[in-house]
């Protein structure tokens, strides 16, 4: 136990470049995790709009439905995201609803773009129901 002296300053400075490499690593993993988690954010929220605009179709007296489309926005951390709703009224077998009077084909598309590396995407999620006359 003759060497108490302790580390040289060149040992602490290559222990703290190993740390700091480290830290660089995990730093750009967290920012890749917080992105999907913002993206997954932003994909769960247009699946609640979708099934709150189904669930409205679903209310509305079957002589009024119709075809619709209207902006919902929303706050996801922060960020106010706008949903693009599309409301398709047609026949179960795709023709319009005039040929088949007791059923309707209703189809709500959820659309929004997300900016990923410098770019715009569009997303979108659909759903799809049939109601018929009571």
């Amino acid at each position: 136990m003759k060497n108490n002296r302790g580390m040289t300053l060149v040992e602490v400075l290559v222990a703290m470049a190993i740390v700091f490499i480290i830290f660089l690593g995990m730093s750009s993993a967290g920012l890749v995790v917080l992105d999907q988690n913002i993206k997954n954010s932003q994909r769960d929220e247009a699946v609640n709009v979708a099934e709150k605009e189904m669930e409205e179709a679903r209310n509305i007296p079957f002589a009024t439905i119709a075809d619709n489309n209207h902006i919902v926005y929303r706050q996801i951390r922060g960020m106010n995201v706008g949903y693009t709703v599309a409301r398709t009224v047609a026949n179960p077998n795709g023709t319009t609803p005039a040929t088949d009077p007791n059923n309707r084909r209703v189809t709500i598309n959820v659309t929004w773009n997300r900016i990923e590396n410098q770019q715009t995407k569009t997303y979108n999620h659909t759903v799809l129901t049939i109601v018929r006359l009571r």
